[in-house]
């Protein structure tokens, strides 16, 4: 695995936590926060969003739909080279033509999408975290309410968000260092909410038809009753929220994943034993733009450890990780 392919798995991290409501009632940031959430998963829309990292600008056109409680998205890049991905809740079909290759994925631990980027359920954020509202200002012509997520320590990134004051959707997301500066950026330039959306406007505009099709095999995608890895050491919040052992698409091997989670920020850990047709080793820290990384090697093992975190939350955690009968 290599940072760039890590990045784009990640780039909508998976988090799961839990919501205490009667803790928060009344208090206008958290419920703004709540907004969000239900927006994302509750309402039909489409339109056209950028993300920026770097000095890359990528465009995607989003299409969103919600029938029988179950949300089916399909994005089409603008810019650069073609693809389209197709969501659902159970898989992630990826259609590269230029590559005339379509890769078929499941879902990774509840991996979400802009405009989904918070967790479902929220708990004990401020404890790491101050929230509050900023001003309400305007994104591609609505008005729109500034929440603020600021971290209390270095080891988180903070968050500036912008919902939307009809609906409650997310408009507008910076990623910000701990310095306060802009590390990405998501925001809609155009957006239809509540819009009526044909089951064909769905469908891959690609035909797969001819092409290599690589896909996942399920019954290769195990959960195993204990971790046979771990992180010895964590930043105060952090804690395991999911663990997967699956084969790789392209390498019939198979990988464990750790996540860990503060309920926003989020860590992967990636554990593959080396084989044959093994790459060189990734070793020691990379970075490209808010995702860093690092690569380590323990006996016949790569262990990657990645995330959209500061290099201090990557170091911390991937520098600890060990095999579980080493406790």
């Amino acid at each position: 695995m290599n940072l760039r392919t890590l990045s784009h798995h990640l780039l909508f991290f998976p988090v799961c936590l839990v919501f205490s409501t009667a803790a928060l009632a009344g208090d206008a940031a958290h419920e703004w926060l709540m907004k969000i959430n239900q927006a994302a998963r509750m309402l039909d829309y489409e339109g056209v969003f950028v993300y920026q990292h770097e000095t890359q600008l990528e465009a995607m056109r989003i299409i969103h739909k919600v029938e029988n409680g179950a949300a089916r998205e399909r994005l089409v890049s603008l810019n650069g080279a073609p693809r389209e991905i197709i969501r659902d809740k159970r898989e992630v079909t990826c259609y590269w033509p230029d590559k005339n290759s379509v890769m078929v994925e499941y879902r990774k631990a509840d991996s979400q999408t802009f405009p989904a980027i918070l967790p479902e359920h929220i708990q004990d954020l401020d404890d790491y975290y101050a929230i509050r509202l900023g001003s309400m200002e305007r994104i591609t012509g609505r008005p729109a309410q500034l929440v603020i997520v600021k971290p209390i320590d270095q080891y988180r990134y903070g968050y500036h968000l912008w919902a939307d004051k009809e609906t409650g959707l997310l408009l507008k997301a910076d990623l910000l260092d701990t310095q306060g500066r802009i590390l990405e950026q998501f925001m809609f330039t155009h957006i239809n909410i509540g819009t009526k959306i044909p089951a064909s406007a769905l469908a891959p505009g690609v035909v797969g038809k001819g092409m290599v099709w690589h896909r996942e095999e399920e019954d290769l995608k195990t959960i195993p009753a204990k971790p046979g890895w771990m992180a010895a050491k964590l930043p105060k919040g952090f804690r395991l929220s999911a663990h997967i052992s699956r084969q790789t698409v392209m390498r019939k091997r198979p990988v464990e994943h750790l996540v860990y989670t503060d309920g926003l920020a989020a860590v992967s850990v990636f554990v593959e034993k080396r084989g044959e047709d093994t790459k060189p080793f990734m070793l020691g820290p990379s970075r490209m733009g808010a995702v860093n990384a690092l690569g380590s090697r323990i006996a016949d093992y790569q262990v990657t450890t990645v995330g959209e975190v500061p290099a201090e939350t990557i170091a911390l955690i991937g520098g600890s990780v060990t095999p579980v009968a080493n406790q």
